[in-house]
This record gives structure tokens, sequence and C-alpha cells, in this order.
């Protein structure tokens, strides 16, 4: 499972169906493209040059969202926040195409209605708690040490305030040195490892 739908299906009220958190630092669509951005890291199409974002198309992957924010971002390449706010706006509404990959998944409810505009809202329920708890025990775990996936996980509910909510006080504390390492990345470092501290930089700025 992507970073981005275990962000969201953690990130999304079981009950309203709406993605919520306490800390509006950065709005969903932003932090969407952070979570689609690390994990075109994690499938090795996204690069450092000279420290701009590189994409690389040249193989199809098996996720459309993948695809598309690929192609987007081969079109030239940006620094990092410019990236960010180019999937935001060109994959709007892209919360909600992450929540309907998840309907269709029958791991989320979907409910549609017209507000008093008449304008589409759809409220996403949670359908399977497994998927839930899974994307739970993701992030526990990731505050222990991990892959890169965990990482993104936290970092995503660090900016958000939901790693707070969902891990005990001696998880949080280690998960929030293993962010702050993040701080001071040698230039030796994995480029994944690079990439994913130029995008907390980013969220953070």
């Amino acid at each position: 499972m992507l970073i981005t739908e275990h962000f969201f299906l953690i990130a999304c009220d079981p009950a309203s169906g709406l993605p919520a958190w306490p800390r509006r630092h950065q709005g969903a669509p932003i932090l969407a493209a952070a979570a689609l951005a690390m994990d075109l890291t994690l499938q090795g199409r996204l690069h450092l040059n000279g420290g701009l974002l590189h994409a690389d198309i040249s193989l199809p992957m098996s996720h459309p969202l993948l695809n598309d924010g690929a192609r987007l971002l081969a079109a030239g390449d940006l620094p990092v926040t410019s990236a960010l706010r180019l999937l935001a706006q060109r994959l709007d509404p892209l919360p909600q195409k992450v929540l309907d990959g998840l309907f269709r998944r029958d791991l989320l409810h979907r409910i549609q209605r017209r507000d008093w505009l008449l304008r589409k809202r759809a409220r996403y329920p949670l359908r399977s708690m497994q998927a839930r708890n899974e994307a739970l025990q993701s992030l526990q775990a990731a505050a222990h040490g991990g892959d890169l996936h965990g990482l993104g996980l936290l970092l995503l509910a660090d900016l958000s305030g939901l790693l707070a909510l969902h891990l005990r006080a001696q998880d949080h504390e280690r998960a929030t040195q293993r962010l702050l390492s993040l701080n001071a990345v040698a230039g030796s470092a994995p480029e994944a490892q690079r990439l994913f501290a130029e995008i907390r930089t980013a969220l953070l700025a």
C-alpha cells in the first residue's frame, strides 16, 4: 500500500468519512502531494539533479496516481516546493482521488451528496477496520526504525499533528528523534533519504 493511502486511512475520520487533523499548517492537497512524491521516490522514479527533482517515466507503474504524478514532474526539473505545488494543483482534487482509490478496493464507503450550492461532496466512512489498523501498526512500528515507507508515514503524521494522537509518549519520543535525523542528512546518504529530507524541509517552510 502507498504511503499516501496509509496516511489517509489514518487521517480520515472513521465515522464522518472526512480527512481531519489537529495541525493545519499544510492542507490536505499539499500533504497528499508530498506523500505521492515520497511514493515515487520509493519506486526509484524521482531523483535529485542539482537540487531539483527529476522524474523518470521510462517504464509505467502499476498505480495510476503514480503514473500521473511522474508524467507531470517529467515535464521539467523543479525545486521540491514547486514540484509539490504542481502535483497538488494539476491532480486536484488529489486527496479525493486517493480516497476514491481506497473506495474502489472496498476499504472505504463512499457517500456523495450535494451542498447548498449544488456542488458534489463526498464522504468516505471506514469500511475495513483491518486496513486502518494495519496503517496504524505501520505508523507505530516506524517509531522504532525500519524502512522509508514508515519514515514517510511518520513525517506526514507529525506535520498534521496526528503523531501525538496515535503514539504513546515513549514511541512518540523515538519517532521525533527519527524525524529530527532528517535535519542532518549527509550528502553521502542514499538518494531516497536525501529526497525525504528535502520534502520535509519544503513542508516545514
